[in-house]
């Protein structure tokens, strides 16, 4: 996709129970009719941890990429595509 955007807040706040700012893959646990469609970049899928919001904007928790992978999504029934995401600089 050339352009991606998030969901309107009101939109977040229905599908993953999150207000706007807030927005982390662990929100796809409210996401029971898989209504969202997670994209992760190819580069953070190289990454051994990644941080994200535990459905609050304030706090951060880090784990394995290799766990929301083989574990997480799997166990909420969802899938990923892998995008590639080109900054500014390139």
């Amino acid at each position: 996709s050339a352009r991606l955007s998030f969901a309107s807040g009101e939109a977040m706040e229905e599908l993953l129970g999150t207000p706007p700012g807030s927005a982390t893959v662990l929100g796809l646990i409210k996401d029971t009719k898989h209504k969202v469609r997670l994209l992760i970049d190819e580069d953070l899928l190289q990454e051994e941890y990644f941080g994200c919001h535990p459905c609050k904007n304030t706090s951060s928790i880090c784990f394995a990429t290799k766990d929301l992978l083989e574990k997480v999504l799997p166990r909420l029934g969802h899938d990923y595509t892998t995008v590639k995401l080109i900054g500014e600089d390139e």
